[in-house]
């Protein structure tokens, strides 16, 4: 089975076989010099999804007939006539379906663009499909009803991550140099490690929200990209800075110089502080632990300070209750104005036993928590910017565990039919205040993920950066977190790790 499908791939890979040699900047490159024309960077792209998609599933949506329609503005930006693919999430183009993963969404078709993806329009990017996430980006992995489970390139039966799963899987694999993502507890750098890629959650306020929302999950969301080179990731966020939504609730200032002139700057000695004790709890996997250590090597050979200091972040078990109590407000608040966002009420039927428990659970929330929540996630931004006054760079892990295997993460079956028939079919939700079934089953998820969660909560800038391989083959990233607004610091950074061990041509068996 696996050699008919390596033999498959490098027949229908006859055409640009150097593909994947280029990042998008290159491919966009050679589409400006001639040497490549748009429809055949699309086919290059296409032959690869059709070969790679079947084994992952990361792919939703081929939009073929309007990519070739596309017709980017010349000189719109450096990445003109790339293709790429957008997160089936967030991400709204006019006339294409957003399932957000969910069949509560079956039917909705925007009528306009979302802000970002206008932005990206506006700068000459090519649509080429949309990816899978989970239902609403709820979960660190994605395995939706709707579409099923989408797989890590380096090793079918595990996890790519979530929620921005599909995305991370379509990059790694090669089927583009690009993907849309989102990040609202870790949903950019979680896949980002598990599918050996760069991952940035930029600065909150970085990412517009446009035209139907000010913020996501209370500010917790920041959009941007996954990729396989740092220059592309600074490209695209360069992309985003190109407009100013003043009904935003968040604005970062623009930098100085675009992001991607930054990169042509070392960032100095840099004073970096590391921690190995989880921010939510749980425990570091021996392998995640070495990854971290070989990333604190490295940065010492090149000159950095480095040492140990936990940041002055609140407790993990805060920490749990209080992203549980955001996610259950906001699936709550999503329900109850379904009709409104997808033109069909809610239903226990149309949406997922674990999504429609939170959502319950949302409903029993008090205001006084949801405002306590939203008082918690702020005061983390207050701790971290009095820890910057000392430190440029704080080290972690990105998770605590290595990749998971499919369907270990998830709610049982037996947990999904007593959902369905006390939360749907009985509308007993009282059910909820004798059990703790919802905050047990996310304090499993929370001791998973272990790092990634403070830094939305705080609204800094963070990244995945692929360093390190267990000897199974297996990529396991490190995050690196700034200050307020210091995205051009961490791209420096990772532009200067990148050079130092060079990680672009790690590829997954299968994606060469």
């Amino acid at each position: 089975m696996l050699n008919a499908l390596v033999q498959h791939q490098e027949q229908s890979m006859a055409f640009f076989p150097d593909y994947e040699e280029h990042d998008g900047l290159s491919l966009a490159g050679l589409l400006a010099s001639g040497q490549i024309s748009q429809g055949e960077l699309l086919r290059a792209a296409r032959e690869r999804m059709d070969s790679r998609n079947p084994a992952l599933n990361a792919l939703v949506l081929r939009l073929d007939d309007s990519a070739d329609r596309q017709v980017p503005p010349p000189g719109a930006s450096p990445l003109a006539g790339l293709p790429i693919l957008l997160k089936d999430l967030l991400a709204d183009v006019a006339g294409i379906p957003t399932s957000n993963g969910s069949r509560l969404c079956a039917g909705y078709i925007p009528q306009q663009d979302a802000e970002l993806v206008r932005r990206y329009r506006a700068a000459g990017l090519i649509f080429a499909g949309k990816t899978s996430t989970p239902e609403f980006g709820l979960y660190p992995y994605t395995e939706s009803a709707l579409h099923g489970a989408t797989r890590n390139p380096w090793n079918h039966a595990l996890t790519c991550g979530g929620s921005s799963g599909g995305s991370a899987a379509a990059v790694a694999a090669g089927m583009v140099a690009i993907a849309h993502g989102g990040d609202g507890g870790g949903s950019i750098r979680i896949p980002a490690s598990n599918c050996g890629l760069f991952g940035l959650k930029p600065s909150r306020g970085r990412s517009p929200c446009g035209p139907e929302r000010s913020e996501s999950w209370q500010g917790f969301t920041s959009e941007h990209v996954l990729t396989r080179s740092v220059r592309d990731s600074a490209a695209m966020l360069d992309i985003l800075c190109q407009g100013n939504d003043c009904a935003d609730a968040y604005h970062c200032p623009p930098p100085s110089q675009t992001f991607l002139a930054s990169l042509q700057q070392a960032p100095g000695k840099l004073r970096i502080a590391y921690t190995r004790r989880p921010l939510m709890g749980g425990h570091l996997h021996a392998e995640c632990d070495a990854a971290l250590s070989h990333s604190l090597r490295l940065l010492e050979s090149l000159g950095h300070s480095v040492e140990e200091v936990h940041p002055p972040l609140d407790t993990a078990e805060e920490m749990c209750r209080a992203m549980l109590v955001m996610v259950c407000g906001e699936m709550a608040c999503l329900m109850r104005n379904s009709r409104q966002l997808y033109g069909q009420p809610a239903s226990f039927r149309l949406v997922e036993p674990s999504s429609w428990t939170l959502a319950r659970y949302g409903e029993l929330l008090s205001a006084g928590e949801f405002a306590w929540m939203r008082d918690f996630a702020l005061r983390q931004g207050r701790n971290m910017q009095r820890f910057h006054q000392g430190y440029d760079i704080l080290v972690t892990p990105v998770l605590n565990q290595l990749p998971a295997a499919i369907g270990s993460l998830g709610t049982s079956r037996f947990e999904d039919a007593l959902s369905t028939l006390l939360l749907g079919h009985l509308g007993w939700d009282w059910t909820l205040k004798l059990s703790q079934l919802v905050p047990e089953h996310s304090r499993k998820l929370m001791e998973y993920i272990g790092w990634t969660i403070p830094f939305n909560m705080s609204g800094q800038p963070a990244m995945s950066v692929p360093l390190y391989w267990t000897a199974d083959n297996i990529p396991v990233g490190t995050q690196f977190v700034a200050g307020m607004g210091q995205d051009g610091l961490l791209l420096q950074l990772a532009a200067q790790l990148e050079q130092a061990q060079p990680w672009f041509q790690r590829r997954p068996p299968l994606a060469g």
